[in-house]
């Protein structure tokens, strides 16, 4: 591929609504109540029922895989959230490379990327690193050494000793249902709603021809969707969402590193530790933040994603 700083992706558009929001709750088990109902919704603050912010990092997800054509992978991703989808918003990826470099044998791609409504306002602004496959060979980057934590957090005004005890405790595996074929084709149907997904998505046959010579899930595919496993919101350094200081909930984004590719017949386990959490001065007085990894790994000990996640109370 020929590539040059400064290149624009071709741009992944939708106008979303409650079609979009259902087929991907479907699928990423997202049945949340201020999604669905305008009440819950404007007790929580807001004007109505707002869209998810995964369904937007699907889009920035579909827009990167379209343009690769099969020559790389998505290896590694961040994102803020910095405004809600609300009903019917016109929603326009942008995605444009800043850097194309090879690192130690590997051409990796950097992109600044995206989510822009139909008031061009950028609602979800965030990177991405794509690796180009040499000779056509499918490869993942190697495993990164473990995460190290801060050993100078202190409690605060909503942060509190309890709190800071899990740094580095990790909690109980959680072990999802073993991947199906029709699980990664729902999932590319529900994010390329109301289109037809790549054929590589969703054809065993056309994958087998592929870099990775099977069927591969997306790489923000949740294999955890509809498993009884330990729901985020109970984590135990969590709060829930309510409505008095330090109660108050968003979702401050997150970061995402891609390794082995999700197979059909994969059976992963995560196991989640808080990583991080402090507090600042923000325009909404005393904010604190948590940070937690969650990483997942496949029947073969191979990984697959490291995931962190920031929760932000205020």
């Amino acid at each position: 591929m020929v590539i040059a700083e400064g290149e624009r992706l071709p741009v992944f558009e939708r106008t979303t609504g409650f079609g979009h929001w259902n087929r991907y709750a479907a699928v990423n088990d997202e049945f949340i109540d201020v999604h669905m109902d305008s009440a819950a919704a404007q007790a929580a603050g807001q004007s109505d029922v707002f869209g998810m912010g995964n369904l937007r990092i699907a889009y920035v997800h579909n827009a990167l895989h379209d343009w690769l054509e099969g020559e790389g992978d998505i290896v590694e991703f961040g994102c803020q959230f910095r405004q809600l989808n609300f009903l019917n918003d016109r929603l326009r990826t942008e995605c444009v490379v800043t850097e194309n470099a090879v690192r130690e044998g590997t051409q990796l791609v950097s992109l600044d990327v995206n989510v822009i409504n139909q008031n061009d306002e950028s609602t979800m602004p965030g990177t991405a690193t794509l690796l180009l496959f040499a000779d056509g060979k499918a490869s993942s980057m190697p495993e990164p050494p473990p995460t190290e934590l801060p050993g100078d957090r202190v409690p605060g005004v909503h942060l509190e000793a309890e709190t800071l005890r899990w740094l580095g405790r990790p909690l109980e595996p959680d072990v999802a249902l073993p991947v199906g074929a029709n699980d990664i084709r729902r999932w590319a149907m529900a994010t390329y709603h109301p289109d037809e997904p790549p054929v590589e998505l969703v054809d065993e046959q056309s994958a087998a021809g592929g870099p990775w010579g099977e069927l591969v899930a997306a790489r923000d595919f949740n294999p955890f969707a509809w498993t009884k496993c330990t729901p985020p919101d109970t984590y135990p350094w969590m709060r829930g969402m309510g409505t008095e200081p330090g109660r108050r909930g968003l979702n401050g984004g997150q970061r995402n590193q891609y390794f082995a590719p999700i197979r059909v017949g994969d059976v992963i386990t995560s196991v989640v530790t808080l990583i991080d959490a402090y507090e600042k001065e923000g325009r909404l007085g005393p904010m604190m933040f948590l940070v937690d990894e969650a990483r997942w790994t496949n029947q073969r000990g191979e990984l697959t994603r490291l995931g962190q996640r920031t929760t932000i109370y205020y």
